[in-house]
């Protein structure tokens, strides 16, 4: 019985051994042999071009030149200009006991009672270039090189200094054409400069119609220190920081130009890498990109937070003020965080590859493949946006090069 179980068993397993062989051979039969596919590798090719590093940093758009505006003249307060108001040439920028002080444009501030015909002076020039803008009609004026006699006392010289010894002055600048005929004089000589204007008696005619028209009582044509406030140009008016009532000699106002601008924060250190005129790229808050240039890199060190925005740890900053090219970029956009790209270090005319076709070599250093499959030991240079500059036997602009897809 055991005999024919066994057989049983033998045979059903040469059975299916059979079955499995021939469906085995008819598989082999009717497969062809599978070839494995080559290899895809991406390539690159080496480029010619300029490199150029950046880092970021985040600003805020302003008013450019913000500043706090100080009274000149003691006196009550008594008229202050709205918030967002714009001060242009001949406005009324405040008024102390109830007279204007009137904005005029210039380089050198008021610094006297301008009073005396035959007066000369930078002052003089202001007063007299910005009444001719604003129409008044000043007459002739004195051209460099004449000689004018003035009334009263001679200002002090230029550079001259006392000789505490000796117990009188001495004038470093003997050049200087003023004189005076003696002890107790009455008046002198100078002589008029390209950057001086006289106080003829036309001008003076022409100050009191001025003063006429400023509802200035009595128009006398005298122009007392505070009745003008010489500024670059037209001001935009912010914040008031007095009261009316108040001493006309304090803080008055915040004051900017009109213009916006991007103003922007960086570590002192990084000053050096940036000038007037280098151009930046500009994140706004609506995620769109608009150009700038910078316009001026402070010199005036300030502390400011670090980095890591640590309160205890402070670094020395500045501020650059960027001016957008196209202003209406932000002339809707007032006090917004934006971020500024600035450009580093560039390198010109370099050949450069994708930062994923470099390959660190066993023995140190960096290679890359040539597409035929030769590799070449290279010399890398500055890294920027996913480009490296490279150096290398064989290394030409159009070799093409394995790299990361």
């Amino acid at each position: 019985m055991r005999t024919k179980t066994l057989i049983a068993v033998m045979s059903g397993a040469l059975a299916v051994g059979g079955v499995l062989y021939v469906v085995h051979v008819r598989a082999g039969q009717d497969t062809r042999p599978a070839h494995p596919a080559a290899a895809e590798v991406a390539t690159a090719q080496v480029v010619r071009t300029d490199l150029s590093d950046y880092w970021t940093e985040s600003g805020t758009v302003g008013y450019r030149r913000q500043r706090t505006l100080r009274g000149v003249a003691a006196g009550v307060l008594t008229w202050l200009p709205k918030p967002g108001s714009v001060i242009a040439r001949g406005d009324t920028m405040y008024r102390v006991g109830d007279r204007p002080v009137t904005l005029f444009f210039g380089s050198s501030p008021m610094f006297r009672d301008i009073e005396v015909v035959g007066t000369v002076g930078r002052d003089v020039k202001v007063l007299a270039d910005n009444l001719r803008t604003l129409g008044y009609r000043i007459g002739h004026q004195p051209p460099p090189g004449t000689r004018v006699t003035v009334q009263g006392a001679p200002p002090p010289a230029a550079g001259a200094d006392t000789d505490k010894s000796a117990g009188k002055s001495t004038d470093r600048t003997a050049d200087r054409d003023a004189a005076t005929a003696g002890s107790g004089t009455s008046s002198y000589q100078t002589v008029v400069t390209s950057q001086d204007a006289v106080f003829t008696p036309s001008l003076k005619d022409a100050v009191k119609r001025w003063q006429a028209a400023e509802g200035v009582r009595p128009a006398t044509g005298t122009v007392t220190l505070g009745d003008i406030l010489v500024l670059p140009g037209a001001v935009r008016v912010g914040a008031a920081s007095a009261q009316l009532g108040d001493d006309a000699t304090g803080n008055l106002m915040a004051i900017s130009d009109q213009a916006k601008a991007v103003l922007v924060e960086i570590d002192a250190s990084r000053a050096d890498d940036l000038r007037a005129g280098q151009k930046v790229q500009i994140a706004l808050p609506d995620s769109s990109h608009t150009s700038g240039t910078i316009n001026s890199v402070s010199s005036n060190v300030q502390a400011g937070p670090s980095d890591g925005g640590d309160p205890g740890s402070e670094r020395p900053k500045v501020q650059v003020v960027i001016t957008v090219d196209k202003a209406a970029a932000i002339q809707n956009i007032s006090s917004a965080a934006v971020e500024v790209r600035f450009t580093g270090t560039t390198e010109h005319d370099v050949l450069a590859v994708p930062v994923g076709a470099l390959l660190a070599l066993s023995g140190g250093g960096y290679g890359v493949q040539i597409s035929d499959g030769a590799l070449v030991a290279v010399k890398v240079g500055l890294f920027a946006d996913g480009m490296v500059a490279i150096t290398g036997t064989g290394i030409t602009a159009g070799t093409r090069v394995v790299t990361t897809s």
